[in-house]
């Protein structure tokens, strides 16, 4: 009798304990990296959302406020604040109070805010020149402005200089 070699039947297709390990690791990897990935789309995406709260409300209280003061006359200006009297001869007041821009239509008696409650305005001031009559200078102020914005844990700051002519010359 001839022996022949027995086949090893216990052969089966699998995966060694070493393999797995190094396919789970992998895999962990990539789903870490995937969640880290994730979370700073999220992070950013409120910081813009900030940014741009901030951005529209800073650019719609300047431009108001640059509109009334162009046909302006007569400026006066305090630390935070600046009145004079509008093209319908309107006692006009801008000023800061408790970290909103507000407004006087009404020489002070009434006041409204110009900027919205989800920012904090940090700082408002306007620089005038040339406003006295004689001194040869154009008319024209300069406002700074600087807000701050939050959306959940992320805040955005915004810092703002313009300056305005006014239409008319003093004379």
């Amino acid at each position: 009798m001839r022996m022949t070699p027995i086949a090893n039947k216990n052969k089966e297709g699998g995966l060694t304990i070493i393999e797995l390990i190094v396919a789970v690791g992998i895999f962990s990897m990539v789903i870490g990296m995937t969640v880290g990935i994730f979370v700073l789309a999220i992070t950013t995406q409120r910081r813009i959302i900030a940014l741009k709260s901030v951005d529209d409300n800073i650019r719609f209280t300047v431009e108001s406020m640059a509109r009334e003061i162009k046909t302006g006359k007569n400026f006066s200006s305090g630390a935070s604040l600046l009145s004079f009297t509008n093209a319908n001869g309107e006692s006009v007041i801008y000023r800061l109070n408790a970290n909103a821009v507000e407004k006087s239509s009404d020489g002070g008696a009434n006041y409204s805010a110009v900027t919205g409650s989800e920012i904090i305005i940090n700082y408002l001031n306007f620089y005038l020149m040339g406003h006295l009559a004689g001194d040869g200078l154009e008319p024209r102020i300069t406002i700074t402005i600087g807000a701050t914005g939050q959306v959940g844990n992320q805040s955005a700051n915004l810092k703002v200089q313009t300056t305005i002519s006014e239409r008319l010359l003093q004379s």
